[in-house]
């Protein structure tokens, strides 16, 4: 994106004719500022040509930018308006541009250090360093906290400020990062910087963000991702409209839910909470934080399934074996632990006990789809695919439903019988299991793929 650019070349046509004059020109598209204000910007205080860098290179400056009032020792978050594009010969630098005059000084207005830079455009990754090693070093002097530090990066600026974000390079204390109608960057997203990007219409209108999405869900990277509908390029300087303020307004919120301290609540810190999440997120982690419970809490029967269920999906089925039995102990009738007993047993190659469970199992009336079910599937894991079949097949019988179907049709095709996979491959199909795409990746049905009727089946599907 050349925009800037243009600017530069717009404004050098009008910077042009009035210099000299003492006026403002009116049409001048650098003067103008941020499309949100604040009426305590004017209260805000204002520190100008601090040197950041200086070398034989040359010497280059930031404009400090800070809330009235600021007690000695006192630290703010700050954040930093970057330049990565530097300066044109003969041109204001580009922190003077009302778009970067304006955004720091409605971000010391709402508490925090704003700071706008100058770049040599032949070294601005080390223009950047540069910045951050002086504000690593110096940054207390001003009120700054560095470790709950914010960027924005626009336009042109995005590209090699995203470089410098993605790189092992960046400084650690940079905690959230803002990208305005800017190019994509490359990736891999970080997993460790929240990001705000936002898309302007008149830019989506030319492609390039379609492949974004994906990029995001492949790293797990925590950005969220804004359409600035009927927002033109340059929107938070072109557009005097209440839906420009309002990105501005969601731009500062992000930033203030970034390095903001998070309130605390009232109430304790949760164990049984904590292993909630884990069990859904990390599970191998959620091993540790159940047996605290298990030990706070012996003869509970739910906090022993769960803490069971964990070690048997983390391997661990000799370890759960015996929590499991002590689960029928304290409940004789319970179905579960008598299914995952007669999973582990099947594992351990003893049918006869496993099939013991399951007859104890039916005996207490309460056997249903769900539990033959997982049955299946814990056989399918486990490689016993015949037995998985029969299990499936019963679970069907109860209440037919797309997964299962779906399963048999994998436990069928892995032991080669392709007529039954086949059918019921067909039958999952029919009642919508999908998508096409996990269907044609799935190994368990290679024994199939070269069947007409397999082609026929995915040629059909979505």
């Amino acid at each position: 994106m050349r925009f800037v650019t243009i600017l530069a070349l717009m404004f050098f046509s009008f910077y042009g004719k009035s210099q000299g004059t003492g006026k403002t020109e009116p049409l001048d598209p650098l003067s103008f500022g941020l499309v949100l204000d604040d009426p305590s910007m004017k209260n805000v205080v204002i520190k100008k040509d601090v040197t950041y860098l200086k070398d034989d290179k040359g010497e280059l400056k930031i404009d400090l930018y800070s809330p009235p009032g600021l007690k000695v020792n006192e630290k703010r978050p700050a954040i930093i308006f970057l330049n990565a594009i530097g300066e044109n010969e003969g041109a204001p630098r580009v922190k003077s541009w009302g778009i970067y005059t304006t955004w720091p000084q409605l971000m010391a207005a709402k508490g925090y250090v704003g700071i706008s830079m100058e770049a040599d455009g032949q070294r601005i990754q080390e223009s950047i360093s540069g910045l951050f090693n002086f504000l690593d070093k110096d940054g207390s002097q001003f009120h700054i906290d560095t470790n709950k530090l914010g960027v924005y990066a626009a336009s042109s600026n995005v590209s090699q400020a995203s470089v410098y974000l993605m790189s092992e390079k960046v400084y650690k204390g940079i905690k959230a990062a803002v990208l305005y109608y800017g190019s994509v960057p490359e990736g891999p997203f970080r997993k460790d910087l929240p990001v705000l990007f936002v898309i302007s219409e008149g830019d989506a209108v030319r492609g390039g963000y379609t492949g974004l999405w994906n990029e995001v869900l492949k790293n797990n990277a925590p950005w969220t991702v804004k359409m600035g509908t009927g927002m033109p390029h340059a929107f938070d300087a072109f557009s005097d409209n209440d839906n420009a303020r309002k990105i501005v307004k969601e731009t500062v919120s992000f930033w203030k839910d970034e390095l903001d301290p998070v309130p605390q609540p009232s109430f304790p810190n949760s164990t049984m909470r904590n292993s909630l999440g884990l069990l859904r997120m990390y599970p191998a982690q959620a091993i540790d934080s159940l047996k605290l419970l298990v030990d706070r809490y012996p003869d509970n029967t739910r906090v022993l399934i769960m803490y069971a269920e964990s070690l048997k999906q983390n391997g661990k089925s000799n370890d759960a074996k015996p929590v499991y039995q002590k689960i029928l102990k304290l409940d004789p009738n319970n179905v579960g632990a008598m299914v995952s007993l007669a999973a582990i047993s099947y594992g351990e190659n003893n049918d006869a006990e496993a099939e013991k469970f399951i007859e104890q199992a039916k005996a207490t009336g309460k056997m249903n789809q769900n539990y033959y079910g997982d049955l299946g599937f814990s056989l399918l894991t486990l490689g016993r695919d015949k037995e998985a079949a029969k299990y499936y097949e019963m679970s069907l019988e109860n209440k037919p439903n797309a997964h299962n179907y779906y399963n048999l049709a994998c436990a069928y095709a892995k032991f080669g019988d392709k007529e039954h996979a086949i059918v019921a491959l067909q039958k999952a199909m029919e009642m919508g299991y999908g998508p096409k795409s996990f269907i044609e990746q799935d190994p368990d049905l290679n024994s199939i793929r070269t069947d007409e009727r397999y082609k026929a089946l995915i040629a059909k599907a979505k």
